[in-house]
């Protein structure tokens, strides 16, 4: 990473394209960073499914165990 003082230095054109870059990097990161957020709220979502399945089926067998 180029210091302030030598960003400064380089011409207008040079300047440009290290901020493109810069910028191109942070963005790609951004997007892994999506990405594995997205992930952990799949995850998360078939997580909570699974929990409520399981509580609703507990629930199931604990009220035909009562009739029965």
């Amino acid at each position: 990473m180029a210091s302030f003082s030598t960003v400064s230095q380089m011409s207008r054109y040079e300047q440009m394209n290290y901020y493109r870059e810069k910028r191109k990097a942070a963005y790609s990161q951004l997007q892994a960073l999506n990405s594995q957020a997205n992930g952990l709220v799949s995850v998360k979502l078939s997580e909570s499914q699974g929990m409520g399945n399981l509580v609703a089926k507990i629930a199931y067998q604990r009220g035909t165990n009562k009739t029965a």
